[in-house]
């Protein structure tokens, strides 16, 4: 079976700290470990200082399968997750395709599977 990585980012909002940014990219990250390996997204430890990289608010990966049920899968747990915090939008970037996904209706989110099918499709190996 094909895996590609996949990252996804949501937009913060006005009232969003940093605990609240990290919980909810927890709850993103759980939420897409029922279609693959996701894990945060590290950001590169600054010269010279001491210590392990910071975990990057908002950013998660997942290696998920190419197949047409992961697809649906992955699309699924973010519109779900955008439902759950309106006034969010996702940023999906499969290989150096980028898709802004906001609260798409159901003729979208069929065009959404079939963009990032293909995206997954040329990206992966």
């Amino acid at each position: 079976m094909s895996r590609v990585r996949i990252q996804i980012a949501f937009t913060p909002i006005a009232d969003d700290d940093e605990f609240v940014l990290g919980e909810l990219t927890d709850e993103l990250a759980d939420d897409l470990r029922e279609i693959g390996d996701a894990r945060r997204v590290e950001r590169a430890a600054v010269p010279g200082a001491k210590g392990v990289a910071e975990l990057a608010l908002g950013v998660v990966t997942v290696l998920a399968g190419t197949e047409t049920g992961y697809v649906q899968a992955l699309v699924d747990v973010v519109l779900a997750f955008l439902q759950r915090h309106t006034g969010r939008r996702v940023q999906l970037r499969v290989g150096d395709i980028e898709l802004i996904i906001d609260q798409p209706t159901h003729e979208q989110t069929d065009e959404l599977i079939s963009t990032v099918r293909a995206a997954i499709e040329r990206a992966g190996p």
